[in-house]
């Protein structure tokens, strides 16, 4: 599988190098080495270079090679240990989980303050909140402005949990193929409650929106549906405008 994978990315490097492609374009480029190649087979060895970091997918169906870093997120072991259990007493449930501290590589103060987010889907997250809740301390099911204000906003490490909205972007990270929501994912709902990221707005929202622009390769299809389900595309739009990443986003459509 290697040798084919090697193959589709030499391919990928010497007649698409510097353009983005479809897979369709790319099937037609391999056709010399490889006359007979599925276009499902063809798929999967994009999958395995896009998890592998080689090529980047700007929009739905759309291929370039890597330009930018990989998200790699690295949870610490706390956090490890808590998806591990929710794992295991819930194995059908659709979670994610991620530390509020991973935006300050992305910003110009650094918060003393910082929580653990876990969201899980509806019809599993009273179960989740209940059963953490024996294990660990200063959990929060869905807080509203005054629980964050009083609470949370002056306590690290407290745990919120709240409601993962359907076809929320996720991700996986690549060595614990542990839940981990997606670039797009944050960048949106650091919009969408502004209650629950209070110490990241204003001109702090601005540097991780433009940083992760620059730094990451931003699938702005996934973005602006995500942003709709949420019902804050306009508020998505007005900031792209304002931070001229219209940019990236015509060069990635």
């Amino acid at each position: 599988m290697k040798k084919y994978l090697e193959i589709t990315l030499n391919t990928i490097k010497n007649n698409l190098s510097g353009q983005n492609f479809t897979a369709q374009r790319l099937l037609e480029a391999l056709k010399l080495s490889e006359p007979t190649l599925p276009i499902s087979t063809l798929r999967w060895r994009l999958y395995s270079l896009k998890n592998a970091g080689k090529i980047e997918s700007p929009a739905r169906g759309i291929y370039t090679l890597s330009k930018h870093e990989k998200f790699e997120p690295n949870l610490e072991s706390g956090l490890y240990q808590m998806t591990k259990e929710i794992k295991k007493q819930f194995p059908y449930a659709r979670f994610c989980i991620w530390p509020s501290n991973l935006l300050n590589q992305f910003t110009n103060h650094q918060p003393s303050i910082y929580f653990n987010i876990i969201e899980v889907e509806k019809d599993a997250i009273e179960g989740v909140f209940s059963h953490l809740k024996q294990k660990y301390k200063n959990m929060f099911l869905n807080p509203n402005k005054k629980e964050i204000d009083y609470y949370i906003s002056s306590h690290s490490k407290s745990i919120i949990v709240k409601t993962l909205y359907q076809r929320a972007p996720l991700t996986i990270d690549q060595t614990e193929k542990n839940p981990f929501p997606k670039l797009e994912k944050i960048l949106v709902d650091l919009i969408a409650e502004p209650d629950i990221f209070s110490i990241y707005q204003g001109s702090e929202l601005k540097n991780i929106w433009r940083e992760v622009c620059q730094r990451y390769a931003i699938n702005f299809s996934t973005l602006n549906n995500y942003a709709k389900r949420r019902k804050v595309e306009g508020k998505v739009n007005q900031l792209i405008g304002e931070l001229g990443l219209h940019t990236y986003r015509e060069q990635n459509l």
